[in-house]
């Protein structure tokens, strides 16, 4: 043994009490107290407590208790001290209940032998230890944690913690009111289902008033760890007006484009379509993903002049830019409707063409 154990020893067998001493004792344990029943443990439990034992060895035939009731009595008492019971073959069937109930390991009497007996007692107690050691460093860690979480709470930014697939972990105060929701209904969910990225750095909270744009810094955790850290902060008045002006100017001749009723194509120079306006997209019968990145020969056939893109452009060179005529154009739908169609050239840095088609009412002569 590493240090001298201290042993609780109860039974009512004299003789079985003697060997039981003689074999700790030479093992080094020290049988601290003697209880010939379970009644005068009880009695003197409450003196016990001031210096508890390392071990108790409990004989689960007793004159006063038997069975799983003995060890049930003992171990109500003894919650974080190992317990080792001693049960006849007989009672074998008793053992894997023991176990269950929390003892520490059981013995039976008629295979009694002091290695035996020093190996059970010091593997309880060295069991024992851990767990102790364990319940320590648990105790420690979940206060580490609240410390953490209290610190995590009180940071003035928003503050998401995220698994290694995105979902949310934790959302201190400041993150719950930003995003609109309760840590409780944050938790599990994935972070994209709250916010929606406008540009790189900074997001737009779905539900917030307003729907607040925040600016967005993700943390990663150290290397073993595959969580990530979420900051959330609004944005300043100054970044507000800031974001507003650049938007506003990014996407107001999106806006109008969206608002023609006549369709609008912008293609590359290499005849890819770029963009496809509302009037165009529903001409064509397909939304803009689908649209664009395709050739532009693909989807409208019998544009003039030239057959192939290459030399549309370079027609539209050597005549100023812009065409302009009436087409019967034949969607990928298979469907045929006449259009004043206009070409107009873009110029360097933005290279390509602009493809606007106005629906023509009536016979129109093709020419």
């Amino acid at each position: 043994m590493r240090r001298a154990a201290r042993l609780i020893l109860i039974s009512g067998d004299e003789g079985l009490e003697a060997q039981l001493s003689s074999w700790l004792e030479r093992a080094g344990v020290q049988v601290c107290e003697r209880f010939p029943s379970l009644q005068a443990l009880i009695t003197h439990w409450h003196a016990l407590e001031a210096d508890p034992p390392d071990l108790v060895l409990v004989d689960l035939n007793l004159p006063d208790y038997q069975g799983l009731d003995a060890f049930a009595e003992v171990k109500v008492r003894a919650i974080n001290i190992p317990v080792v019971a001693l049960i006849d073959r007989s009672e074998a069937m008793l053992g894997p209940h023991l176990l269950q109930m929390g003892t520490a390991d059981y013995l039976l009497r008629d295979a009694l032998s002091a290695p035996l007996l020093e190996h059970v007692v010091q593997r309880a107690w060295e069991r024992q230890r851990v767990q102790n050691n364990l319940s320590e460093y648990l105790q420690e860690l979940y206060a580490s944690e609240a410390r953490f979480r209290a610190i995590l709470q009180h940071y003035p930014d928003g503050l998401l913690i995220l698994d290694a697939e995105g979902r949310i972990l934790m959302a201190n105060e400041e993150a719950q009111r930003l995003l609109g929701y309760a840590e409780a209904h944050l938790v599990g969910q994935p972070l994209e289902a709250f916010v929606q990225e406008e540009t790189p750095g900074f997001v737009r909270a779905l539900r917030a008033p307003g729907s607040s744009r925040l600016r967005l810094r993700i943390i990663p955790c150290e290397e073993d760890d595959p969580c990530q850290l979420v900051l959330l902060r609004p944005l300043t008045e100054a970044e507000q007006q800031e974001r507003f002006a650049s938007n506003a100017s990014e996407t107001l001749p999106e806006v109008i484009l969206e608002a023609l009723d006549e369709a609008v194509l912008v293609v590359d120079e290499v005849g890819r379509v770029v963009y496809a306006n509302r009037t165009a997209r529903t001409l064509l019968g397909e939304p803009h993903r689908q649209i664009t990145g395709r050739p532009l020969n693909g989807m409208l056939t019998a544009l003039m002049p030239g057959e192939r893109f290459d030399r549309m452009m370079s027609w539209l060179e050597l005549h100023g830019g812009i065409w302009q005529g009436i087409r019967r154009l034949e969607s990928r739908s298979g469907s045929v409707q006449t259009f004043q169609v206009q070409l107009r050239l873009l110029s360097e840095p933005i290279f390509g063409m602009v493809i606007v088609l106005r629906p023509v009412v009536g016979e129109v002569p093709i020419g």
